[in-house]
């Protein structure tokens, strides 16, 4: 059978290649969770691949009232209105003469429009007469044999409140879920494909947003297929960013591609370390840093401060900074967004300064472990070699679980920041012990060292 692919980001990929021509889908969620909002992106995304649509509404409201609302979003083109686009009442009809009267009023518009797409909005929501299961039924039924005589695929928008429509006992070819998840003071959309006939799909509940780019779906990072290659580990290695640290590493760094965690409590050193290691970026290996919680201003300052040249680094734009975590963000949303960022600015050098930044998302403590996992085999298979902090007391409070032994469990290189005060007597800032846990493919000439993070210079002295 031939798809009819939305070309919106993320659901394609859910349905493993789109919607199949000829078939009715149900897109069934509360009011306000975006389902009028996804219906007019697909069909003003068709409009530019010269496939037309029939919008019919079932509802008393305007279509000038609906266009209003679809002004702000990029997808938008008003050229396309009544030219690729043509919107239809059906509220009339359905109100006069029932469902039937609807059914002959779709096959008139559909052959004078020569429609590729079919939107039926607010089929039952609060509908001005009741209908029974039998005549939604063979509403389905005729229309299911009207679209497919057409080549036409078919969008039917409800509430799916169970008033009149139910979605399970009827024969269409797809059930898609909405809803808007609330938890405590949190909330999540989420989609669901309950029901989808012809193709494997990626099941269970997927997380998107809406913005005025439309709607973005982000399927659950660790159900996607597998990457075309695992990825391996080295030859080379990469310099961690403090020359005295990198020549007690026998290997003079760590291994390309491989995956980095340093961990300690709040204050020890870690964001310091790491922004070493994202100083070391350079136009041809290119690096980006994820803050989870300092401001890009504070990280220029506090890398002067220290002697690193992050400022230099970003200015000549070897380095770039971005935000994760903003508002509401899901897991699965930061995690697509870090891939798209290294896959836009083919990233080799990456840094998550705060892993917590992660957790404190609805769906870690249930999948952060796989998530993680999967984040890491993506990125390696990028050629990525990647540094993530993690502060352990913060991660089980955001994650509401003690997860930061598993979680280490994934990385190829682990170390540990503890604060230490200065030998007494000794005349030099405070230092800092770091513990070298694991280091694969290669070793360390010792298991700790005391490091000197004041400095741009920093000195680097067994421990006792």
């Amino acid at each position: 059978m031939k798809r009819l692919r939305t070309n919106v980001e993320g659901l394609d990929t859910i349905l493993n290649g789109g919607l199949f021509e000829g078939g009715v889908y149900i897109f069934e969620g509360p009011p306000g969770v975006g389902k009028t909002t996804l219906a007019n992106q697909i069909a003003y995304t068709l409009a530019r691949r010269e496939t037309r649509t029939l919008y019919v509404t079932m509802l008393a409201e305007s279509h000038a009232r609906m266009l209003q609302h679809m002004e702000g979003q990029v997808f938008f083109d008003h050229q396309d209105v009544n030219a690729q686009v043509f919107y239809v009442s059906g509220y009339r009809e359905f109100e006069q003469g029932g469902l039937k009267a609807v059914v002959g009023l779709l096959q008139g518009e559909l052959i004078r429009h020569r429609a590729g797409l079919l939107v039926i909005d607010g089929l039952v929501v609060g509908g001005p007469i009741s209908m029974s299961d039998d005549s939604v039924r063979q509403f389905v039924h005729e229309l299911q044999s009207l679209v497919s005589a057409l080549s036409c695929t078919c969008l039917i928008l409800t509430s799916g409140n169970g008033n009149a429509l139910s979605a399970e006992q009827t024969m269409v070819d797809g059930i898609f879920s909405f809803e808007d998840y609330g938890f405590h003071w949190r909330a999540e959309r989420r989609i669901q494909v309950r029901k989808f006939r012809g193709s494997q799909i990626i099941r269970g509940r997927h997380t998107f947003c809406i913005s005025s780019r439309g709607l973005q779906f982000f399927p659950r990072l660790e159900s996607l297929p597998p990457p075309a290659s695992s990825g391996t580990l080295g030859p080379g290695t990469l310099p961690f960013g403090l020359p005295a640290l990198d020549s007690v590493l026998r290997a003079g760094g760590v291994l390309a591609g491989s995956a980095s965690v340093l961990t300690g409590q709040s204050g020890s050193g870690k964001t310091t370390l790491a922004l070493a290691f994202a100083a070391a970026s350079t136009t041809q290996a290119p690096g980006l840093l994820l803050p989870c919680t300092e401001l890009v201003g504070d990280l220029r300052r506090g890398g002067a401060e220290l002697g690193l040249g992050v400022a230099h680094t970003m200015d000549s734009g070897a380095l770039v900074v971005e935000p994760l975590g903003q508002e509401d963000e899901s897991m699965d949303e930061m995690g697509h967004k870090v891939l798209r960022l290294v896959d836009e600015m083919k990233i080799r050098r990456l840094v998550v300064d705060g892993l917590a930044g992660l957790a404190d998302t609805l769906a870690f403590s249930e999948r952060g472990y796989r998530f993680l996992g999967r984040l890491l085999l993506e990125l390696k298979a990028r050629g990525v070699t990647s540094l993530f902090t993690v502060d352990p007391a913060a991660l089980a409070a955001a994650a509401d679980s003690p997860l930061a032994e598993g979680v280490v469990g994934w990385f190829d290189n682990v170390f540990a920041f503890d604060a230490s005060p200065a030998p007494h007597g000794a005349d030099r800032p405070p230092g800092r012990i770091l513990s070298i846990i694991k280091i694969r493919g290669s070793q360390a000439s010792q298991a700790s060292v005391d490091v000197d993070l004041s400095l741009q210079d920093a000195s680097v002295s067994p421990s006792a």
